[in-house]
Protein backbone atom coordinates (compact mmCIF):
# COMPACT_ATOMS: atom_id res chain seq x y z
CA UNK A 1 0.00 0.00 0.00
CA UNK A 2 2.90 2.38 0.75
CA UNK A 3 5.87 2.74 -1.58
CA UNK A 4 8.03 5.53 -0.15
CA UNK A 5 10.07 5.93 -3.34
CA UNK A 6 6.97 6.48 -5.46
CA UNK A 7 5.37 8.71 -2.82
CA UNK A 8 8.38 11.06 -2.78
CA UNK A 9 9.78 10.86 -6.31
CA UNK A 10 6.93 9.93 -8.63
CA UNK A 11 3.51 10.76 -7.16
CA UNK A 12 4.60 13.47 -4.69
CA UNK A 13 1.57 12.47 -2.66
CA UNK A 14 0.04 9.50 -0.92
CA UNK A 15 -1.92 7.30 -3.33
CA UNK A 16 -5.72 7.75 -3.35
CA UNK A 17 -6.30 4.32 -1.76
CA UNK A 18 -4.12 5.35 1.21
CA UNK A 19 -6.03 8.63 1.64
CA UNK A 20 -9.29 6.67 1.59
CA UNK A 21 -7.93 4.14 4.11
CA UNK A 22 -6.67 6.71 6.65
CA UNK A 23 -9.98 8.58 6.49
CA UNK A 24 -12.13 5.44 6.73
CA UNK A 25 -10.13 4.06 9.66
CA UNK A 26 -10.15 7.45 11.43
CA UNK A 27 -6.40 7.95 11.56
CA UNK A 28 -7.08 11.71 11.61
CA UNK A 29 -9.25 11.24 14.70
CA UNK A 30 -6.91 9.28 16.96
CA UNK A 31 -6.96 11.86 19.79
CA UNK A 32 -10.55 13.00 19.27
CA UNK A 33 -12.92 11.52 21.88
CA UNK A 34 -15.23 8.69 20.86
CA UNK A 35 -18.33 10.81 21.53
CA UNK A 36 -17.26 12.99 18.59
CA UNK A 37 -16.54 10.06 16.29
CA UNK A 38 -12.84 9.78 17.04
CA UNK A 39 -10.84 6.89 18.45
CA UNK A 40 -10.12 8.45 21.85
CA UNK A 41 -6.46 7.35 21.94
CA UNK A 42 -4.05 8.51 24.61
CA UNK A 43 -0.93 10.45 23.57
CA UNK A 44 1.06 7.25 24.10
CA UNK A 45 -1.24 5.19 21.88
CA UNK A 46 -1.15 7.88 19.21
CA UNK A 47 2.65 7.95 19.27
CA UNK A 48 2.82 4.16 19.00
CA UNK A 49 0.59 4.18 15.92
CA UNK A 50 2.73 6.90 14.32
CA UNK A 51 5.89 4.99 15.22
CA UNK A 52 4.57 1.86 13.52
CA UNK A 53 3.46 3.74 10.38
CA UNK A 54 6.86 5.44 10.17
CA UNK A 55 8.53 2.05 9.71
CA UNK A 56 6.78 1.91 6.32
CA UNK A 57 6.45 5.55 5.28
CA UNK A 58 7.61 8.79 6.86
CA UNK A 59 5.19 10.70 4.61
CA UNK A 60 2.20 8.67 5.83
CA UNK A 61 3.35 8.93 9.45
CA UNK A 62 3.61 12.72 9.32
CA UNK A 63 0.31 12.96 7.45
CA UNK A 64 -1.59 11.26 10.29
CA UNK A 65 0.59 12.69 13.08
CA UNK A 66 0.09 16.40 12.43
CA UNK A 67 -3.73 16.61 12.73
CA UNK A 68 -3.48 14.63 15.96
CA UNK A 69 -0.71 16.62 17.59
CA UNK A 70 -0.46 20.09 16.06
CA UNK A 71 -3.88 20.54 14.56
CA UNK A 72 -7.10 22.19 15.64
CA UNK A 73 -8.58 19.00 17.10
CA UNK A 74 -6.71 19.46 20.36
CA UNK A 75 -7.36 23.21 20.37
CA UNK A 76 -11.08 22.62 19.84
CA UNK A 77 -11.18 20.01 22.60
CA UNK A 78 -9.49 22.37 25.06
CA UNK A 79 -10.80 25.79 24.06
CA UNK A 80 -13.71 25.32 21.66
CA UNK A 81 -17.31 26.01 22.52
CA UNK A 82 -19.73 23.08 22.66
CA UNK A 83 -21.11 24.20 19.29
CA UNK A 84 -17.65 24.34 17.70
CA UNK A 85 -16.77 20.92 19.09
CA UNK A 86 -20.03 19.39 17.83
CA UNK A 87 -19.53 20.84 14.35
CA UNK A 88 -15.81 20.37 13.73
CA UNK A 89 -14.55 17.40 15.77
CA UNK A 90 -16.62 14.77 13.90
CA UNK A 91 -15.55 16.27 10.56
CA UNK A 92 -11.89 16.16 11.59
CA UNK A 93 -12.20 12.64 13.02
CA UNK A 94 -13.58 11.10 9.83
CA UNK A 95 -11.32 13.05 7.48
CA UNK A 96 -14.13 15.03 5.87
CA UNK A 97 -12.09 18.12 6.72
CA UNK A 98 -8.30 18.06 6.81
CA UNK A 99 -6.60 20.87 8.70
CA UNK A 100 -3.19 22.28 7.90
CA UNK A 101 -0.54 23.67 10.19
CA UNK A 102 1.43 26.73 9.11
CA UNK A 103 4.14 27.71 11.56
CA UNK A 104 7.37 28.33 9.68
CA UNK A 105 8.10 31.67 8.06
CA UNK A 106 11.00 32.92 5.96
CA UNK A 107 12.03 35.43 8.63
CA UNK A 108 11.65 33.39 11.82
CA UNK A 109 11.77 29.73 10.82
CA UNK A 110 9.77 27.85 13.46
CA UNK A 111 10.41 30.36 16.27
CA UNK A 112 6.79 31.41 16.83
CA UNK A 113 7.74 34.24 19.20
CA UNK A 114 9.81 35.92 16.47
CA UNK A 115 7.15 35.90 13.77
CA UNK A 116 5.98 39.18 12.30
CA UNK A 117 2.63 37.88 11.03
CA UNK A 118 -0.33 40.08 11.88
CA UNK A 119 -4.07 40.22 11.67
CA UNK A 120 -6.74 42.85 12.05
CA UNK A 121 -10.43 42.50 12.87
CA UNK A 122 -12.50 44.10 10.15
CA UNK A 123 -16.01 44.33 8.73
CA UNK A 124 -16.77 43.10 5.28
CA UNK A 125 -19.36 41.47 3.07
CA UNK A 126 -19.49 37.71 2.60
CA UNK A 127 -22.19 35.98 0.56
CA UNK A 128 -24.30 39.15 0.65
CA UNK A 129 -24.11 39.57 4.43
CA UNK A 130 -22.12 42.05 6.49
CA UNK A 131 -19.74 40.09 8.70
CA UNK A 132 -16.93 40.70 11.14
CA UNK A 133 -13.79 38.93 10.07
CA UNK A 134 -10.08 38.64 10.50
CA UNK A 135 -7.73 39.76 7.75
CA UNK A 136 -4.41 37.97 8.02
CA UNK A 137 -1.07 39.14 6.69
CA UNK A 138 1.42 36.32 6.63
CA UNK A 139 4.04 34.64 4.57
CA UNK A 140 4.43 30.96 5.36
CA UNK A 141 6.73 28.22 4.24
CA UNK A 142 6.31 24.45 4.55
CA UNK A 143 2.64 24.35 5.51
CA UNK A 144 2.09 20.78 6.64
CA UNK A 145 -0.88 19.30 4.75
CA UNK A 146 -1.40 22.67 3.01
CA UNK A 147 -1.86 21.16 -0.47
CA UNK A 148 -4.70 18.89 0.70
CA UNK A 149 -6.21 20.93 3.54
CA UNK A 150 -9.88 21.79 3.42
CA UNK A 151 -9.73 23.89 6.57
CA UNK A 152 -7.24 26.67 7.23
CA UNK A 153 -9.13 28.62 9.84
CA UNK A 154 -12.56 29.99 10.33
CA UNK A 155 -14.24 32.49 12.61
CA UNK A 156 -17.94 32.48 13.38
CA UNK A 157 -19.78 34.44 10.71
CA UNK A 158 -17.17 33.95 8.01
Amino acid sequence: MLDEWKIFWEWRDLPPDVWHFVKREKFFGMIIPKEFGGLGFSPYAHSEVVRKISTRSIAAAVTVMVPNSLGPGELLMRFGTKEQQARWLPRLANGRDIPCFGLTSPEAGSDAASMVDSGVICKGTFEGREVVGLRLNWHKRYITLGPVATLLGRLQGL
